[in-house]
């Protein structure tokens, strides 16, 4: 995911944990959102602890002076935030307090969001179809508490409609489900059990850069408001982990599976050989491998691999050591084959690079 947001031109950035509750009284987040955080006291002066990324990023846009030749800025992090969710909703992964978004958000000339929201819709659809979620997306709307004025939101309103037009996505709306600050589209994904949860959103903003002051000099020497866009891919990493784990049963792809390929010697005599391959596999392949070289019988540590769910199960006895050609054994497919040693590691990079964001 890092490769492709730097490939997309997606700068990374770093917020601050906690900031001075002047600063989201500022972006209207003390008013419409408090109850949702949490603040503490340092010094006799209160700070809130982030609930979202925005905050912080507006503060690295006004680190510097901003030429329309800047923009699109995108400024992408994988942020850690706190929101206070009652106790009786939290539910395992699914529904935390403290959560990483995969958060990023761009600075933009208004004749530019349409670009941005396909780009990023394109970014979506990608990352989803990897995974072969089923999907659909809303238009959330204006909700009753919020900030800004009313042409604002038709303006931004309209240009999410738009984007999801041009790329001929059915849609539903969510009235007054957008957030405080603007209207949004959110991508809902379907779990396991037909169960669906927000994970992307695309979020047209025209307020926060305006509460903040934000401009940029445009080509006529005159400093012009920026649009942001707030987006997240995934939402939170701990809710998706969740959702993939359901949605293959604990059988990750080959690409996403913490542990890609266990080796297993049959006896100590093998046990150096599993290490230099296993060597070979880190250092010439983007996959991951573990030995399982515990005083067991043969059919035990089989039995271990597959009950960890590991891809791919290679058993290496006196032949595969000799000849460097190994038995190798496919969860997913539920085969066993014999591929040569560089022909096996050749083909764990093929398989992880096939898929791509």
């Amino acid at each position: 995911l890092t490769k492709a947001l730097i490939e997309r031109g997606y700068e990374p950035v770093r917020g601050p944990e906690i900031l001075k509750s002047a600063v989201w009284k500022t972006s209207g987040h003390y008013a419409n959102y408090g109850e949702n955080m949490y603040f503490t006291t340092i010094d006799d002066v209160e700070y809130g602890i982030k609930p979202m990324n925005c905050v912080g990023h507006i503060k690295v846009y006004q680190s510097a002076l901003r030429s329309y030749r800047d923009l699109p800025l995108r400024f992408y992090e994988y942020g850690i935030v706190h929101r206070h969710e009652k106790s009786g909703v939290l539910h395992g992964l699914l529904r935390v307090r403290e959560f990483t978004q995969d958060d990023a958000h761009i600075f933009c000339k208004t004749e530019q969001i349409c670009a941005e929201v396909n780009d990023i819709i394109a970014f979506c659809k990608s990352i989803i179809n990897a995974f072969n979620f089923s999907y659909e997306m809303e238009l959330a709307t204006r909700p009753e508490k919020s900030i800004g004025d009313e042409k604002v939101w038709e303006s931004a309103t309209q240009a999410l409609k738009d984007a999801l037009e041009q790329n001929h996505i059915a849609y539903r709306i969510d009235e007054g489900g957008g957030a405080f600050y603007g209207p949004k589209i959110d991508i809902k994904i379907t779990d396991a059990i037909g169960r669906k949860w927000q994970c992307g959103t695309i979020q047209i903003d025209m307020n926060l850069p305006e509460r903040f002051k934000l401009s940029y000099t445009n080509e006529h020497n005159e400093q012009v408001q920026p649009v942001m866009i707030h987006r997240a891919l995934l939402g939170s990493f701990e809710r998706f982990v969740a959702i993939l784990t359901e949605h293959f049963s604990g059988e990750f792809p080959l690409f996403i599976a913490p542990t890609q390929v266990i080796l297993i010697p049959i006896g100590d005599a093998q046990l150096e050989y599993a290490k230099i391959l296993r060597h070979k596999i880190l250092a010439q392949s983007e996959a991951y491998a573990e030995i399982i070289d515990k005083n067991e019988s043969l059919g035990k540590k089989v039995r271990l691999a597959e009950k960890q769910r590991v891809p791919l199960i290679v058993v290496i006895g006196a032949k595969e050591v000799e000849s460097k050609v190994l038995a190798i054994r496919d969860r997913r497919e539920k085969t066993q084959y014999e591929l040569p040693e560089e022909a096996f590691i050749a083909m764990l990079q093929t398989k992880i690079r096939e898929v791509s964001f």
